[in-house]
């Protein structure tokens, strides 16, 4: 797969997951943790809206991903693929209420 995925791409987003690293970490350290902190909880509503979108475009968009990064696979796995669709679509969604919307830490709050 990596093969089929133009090598510019790949250099392009390690760059740029790099870079918001980097950048992370020297926010952190310029401004310290709390105010860090502090500006994140004022912006949650729009990185939870951002998350959602990816999420949208992930799932309506599904099939050109399948045709695009799966194009070397036989026909019959791009179908199976394609057909996963909604599963994966679930488990995103599972993973942003469990993990984004902190569903998971209120729950253990509870408990403890």
């Amino acid at each position: 797969m990596i093969s089929r995925i133009p090598r510019h791409l790949l250099i392009g987003v390690a760059a740029a997951f790099a870079i918001v690293i980097v950048a992370g970490l020297a926010w952190n350290m310029i401004e310290g943790a709390e105010a860090v902190r502090a500006r994140l909880d004022r912006t949650e509503w729009l990185l939870a809206g951002w998350r959602w979108l990816l999420i949208a475009a992930v799932v309506l968009g599904w099939r050109y991903w399948v045709t695009w990064l799966g194009g070397h696979l036989p026909p019959e796995s791009q179908q199976r693929l394609v057909d996963a669709r909604w599963r994966v679509a679930a488990w995103l969604v599972i993973l942003e209420i469990l993990l984004g919307q902190n569903l998971l830490g209120r729950a253990v709050e509870l408990v403890v």
